[in-house]
């Protein structure tokens, strides 16, 4: 798994006014909850913000997709006078589907691996591949060219 973002966008703010999150158990998402989560409270820009709310992959094993996380906010302004403003978002875990393929190899002939990721929504930044747990780079004379 990896880390899933979800994004809370607000406009119509007459000020910066602070996201509160609020987990799937009703409880609200404490910044120092670093092991778990990160937040964001995004900038202010002409009465709009977009606050996010990184899951980071250590608490993906203690929840589910279809979990319900909120943000919610109250002017700033008139925090006495006014309501919170509650909006929901329903987790939809992402999956990365690697489709390794098995190719046997002659010693000492040269050949091509190749690797198919699907299920992904946007581009990713980039495929690292590693053997014995160590990167492998493109470098004159290591006999790999990635």
């Amino acid at each position: 798994a990896t880390a899933q973002t979800l994004t809370c966008g607000i406009s119509g703010l007459a000020a910066v006014t602070d996201v509160t999150w609020i987990g799937p158990d009703n409880n609200e998402i404490s910044d120092s909850d670093t092991n778990n989560y990160v937040i964001d409270q995004g900038t202010f820009v002409f009465g709009s913000k977009a606050s996010t709310l990184t899951i980071k992959t250590a608490k993906l094993a203690f929840i589910s997709s279809g979990d319900v996380f909120k943000c919610k906010l109250k002017s700033s302004l008139y925090p006495n006078d006014s309501p919170d403003v509650v909006k929901e978002m329903v987790l939809t875990l992402l999956t990365l589907d690697i489709d390794p393929t098995n190719k046997e190899v002659e010693s000492g002939t040269d050949t091509t691996i190749s690797c198919v990721i699907s299920g992904i929504t946007r581009q990713l930044d980039a495929v690292v591949w590693r053997k014995d747990g160590s990167d492998i780079i493109s470098v004159s004379g290591s006999n790999y060219v990635v």
